[in-house]
């Protein structure tokens, strides 16, 4: 498998990310590069040029070798200047040979400003620019005083040094422009971000209180029914609070980590059960709402599995949550003594399961009886993998 499979794949560079870009960019440049030369060099050979054969086969081996070793052992940091350094010398060189075609030299010095600016930023693009610059002019006053033989008289070397004087003040002020916006659409993120990140915190402090308040209360109430009621609405305030405190710990406040939410609620529930909990979740990040939704179904038949399942002992209930492509699957299972799946059950649990499953994307429930009671819970979701 070569580095462009595994850039697609983000193994080394993230997805959306401007150095995924540029990795992107320099190996098609490499390539590129690596192409013309051979083309260049097979005319050369063959036309009796040795000095630019020479040059070109040398290249040819030194790009190669850059792009087998990157990204496994060459950073981009040191591929982007190595590349960017060898094709400037390379096309400096060649201004002082004969045997060359001119005006591809000329074509290839005039990118040179935007590769430097864009791959090496302002500050780093404006010192190379001005190192070209000087060595351009420099050769300029070797022509003229004609202590050096090139390839162009003085009055072009000229020419072409204040041209590239221009293309690169231009790149240079498209290169400013873009890292100012860069820099506000950056911080305006990072203030929203932390924006979101205050409300689900509020969020869930405030979800917190309402469970004090009805455990407080829950104090208070002898009748075990009502005191097992007051303590389920606890348990489905809790599920709720919990998205909320793992969007704004998450780096993403879009996404909820499935993963670690639904592990946290099998903790929770596993406190007041002595039967085992297994959980088997896939590490994926779904929206806010489906979280919630997928959370409340958890919440609500785990509960029913620890409260109605096994009458005696100790039991285990079974739970995952599994995404192929677009569909996902959860699932809840208990090997206890089943219940009657042709009788309409009204309880607020098995009411909440059925609606919130039909409100999920393409949403579906199915409970099937045979050696306890199962649960899937059919959706489709834009899920990302982490």
């Amino acid at each position: 498998m070569n580095f462009e499979d595994d850039i697609l794949k983000g193994k080394y560079f993230p997805f959306k990310d401007r150095d995924r870009l540029k990795a992107t960019m320099i190996s098609l440049l490499i390539l590129l590069v690596i192409i013309l030369f051979s083309l260049d060099f097979y005319e050369s050979y063959g036309e009796g040029y040795k000095l630019m054969s020479t040059l070109e086969f040398g290249m040819i081996i030194l790009l190669s070798a850059l792009y087998m070793l990157f990204p496994y052992i060459i950073s981009l940091d040191q591929i982007i200047s190595i590349s960017l350094f060898t094709v400037t010398l390379f096309l400096i060189v060649s201004l002082g040979i004969d045997d060359i075609n001119a005006e591809l030299s000329l074509f290839w010095i005039a990118t040179l400003p935007i590769s430097f600016f864009y791959f090496l930023g302002a500050i780093k693009g404006i010192r190379w620019n001005v190192a070209v610059f000087i060595i351009l002019i420099i050769l300029t006053l070797a022509a003229q005083m004609q202590w050096i033989t090139l390839l162009y008289n003085s009055g072009l070397m000229l020419q072409i040094s204040i041209g590239y004087f221009i293309i690169a003040y231009w790149i240079y002020l498209i290169e400013k422009e873009r890292s100012i916006n860069a820099n506000n659409l950056t911080a305006a993120l990072a203030g929203q971000e932390v924006l979101f990140k205050e409300v689900h915190h509020r969020t869930k402090n405030n979800m917190q209180v309402m469970m004090g308040l009805l455990e407080t209360q829950s104090f208070k109430i002898e009748d075990p029914y009502y005191k097992k009621m007051f303590q389920a609405h606890v348990e489905r305030i809790k599920a709720m609070s919990l998205v909320h405190e793992n969007l704004y710990k998450n780096e993403m406040y879009e996404k909820v980590d499935m993963h670690k939410y639904l592990v946290e609620l099998s903790d929770n529930l596993q406190k007041f059960t002595p039967h085992t909990i297994i959980t088997e979740i896939d590490f994926i990040y779904l929206d806010m709402k489906t979280s919630m939704s997928i959370g409340l179904i958890f919440n609500e038949a785990v509960s029913n599995a620890i409260e109605h399942a096994y009458s005696a002992g100790n039991g285990y209930i079974d739970v995952s949550l599994k995404c192929t492509d677009k569909q996902c699957v959860l699932r809840i299972k208990d090997y206890g003594k089943g219940f009657n799946v042709d009788k309409t059950y009204h309880t607020l649990g098995m009411t909440l399961i059925e609606d919130l499953s039909h409100s999920l994307p393409n949403g579906s429930m199915d409970i099937k009886v045979a050696e306890g009671t199962e649960l899937k819970v059919y959706f489709n979701a834009e899920e990302e993998r982490s």
